[in-house]
């Protein structure tokens, strides 16, 4: 009986250990995670906007100016220019 009691012992260590070890290989194949940036609606207009107001609303991540980076977060840069030209990241 006891010996039954330590094979199971060593049987369910081994399971779980062996799980432990496929996990975090799985987790190292999906590389590190991108921390992304909170996603703001954003009025994307210059000076004059013909038109609704939701003609130009878009969804970009707030703060991302950088063309490089925002590719990195799988958006899509662009830019507009009224008193000055504004760089957005937009969500696709």
């Amino acid at each position: 009986m006891k010996k039954n009691l330590i094979t199971i012992g060593i049987i369910f260590s081994a399971i779980f250990i062996v799980g432990l070890v496929f996990h975090f290989r799985l987790e190292s194949m999906e590389g590190p995670s991108i921390a992304k940036p909170p996603i703001v609606d954003h009025f994307a207009c210059s000076d004059y906007c013909p038109g609704p107001q939701e003609k130009y609303m878009v969804k970009i991540y707030q703060g991302v100016e950088d063309e490089g980076e925002c590719r990195k977060l799988g958006g899509k840069p662009s830019s507009y220019t009224g008193w000055g030209t504004t760089k957005i990241c937009i969500v696709e």
